[in-house]
C-alpha cells in the first residue's frame, strides 16, 4: 500500500520531469534560431545589426524638452516624470 509521502514524491518527480522536458524543448528552439540567424549573417542574407525605430531615434533637442521643478527639493525634472528623480515627491500637473 502507498502512503501519502510516496504519492507526493512520485507526483512531484513527474511534474519536475515534465517541466524539464518543456524547458529543454524551449532551449533547443532558441539554440536553433540563434544558429539560423548566425548562418544568415555569415551568408550576407541579413545585416549584423538592424535599426530599431523606437530605440534608435535621436533624442529631442534641448529646447524641445520641457522640465518641471520639484516643489519639495527644487531639482529640475523632465516633463514626462510624475515623481521627482531626486526625492520621489509627486510633481503634480504641469
Amino acid at each position: 500500500m502507498l502512503d501519502a509521502g510516496t504519492v507526493y514524491l512520485v507526483a512531484t518527480g513527474a511534474a519536475l520531469l515534465f517541466a524539464l522536458g518543456l524547458g529543454v524543448r524551449v532551449l533547443v528552439g532558441i539554440f536553433r534560431e540563434g544558429r539560423e540567424r548566425s548562418r544568415k549573417r555569415r551568408a550576407g542574407e541579413t545585416e549584423r545589426y538592424t535599426e530599431d525605430p523606437i530605440y534608435d531615434r535621436d533624442p529631442p533637442a534641448p529646447d524641445e524638452r520641457s522640465s518641471s521643478t520639484c516643489p519639495q527639493c527644487g531639482v529640475e525634472n523632465e516633463s514626462e516624470f510624475t515623481y521627482c528623480r531626486e526625492c520621489a515627491a509627486p510633481l503634480g500637473p504641469g
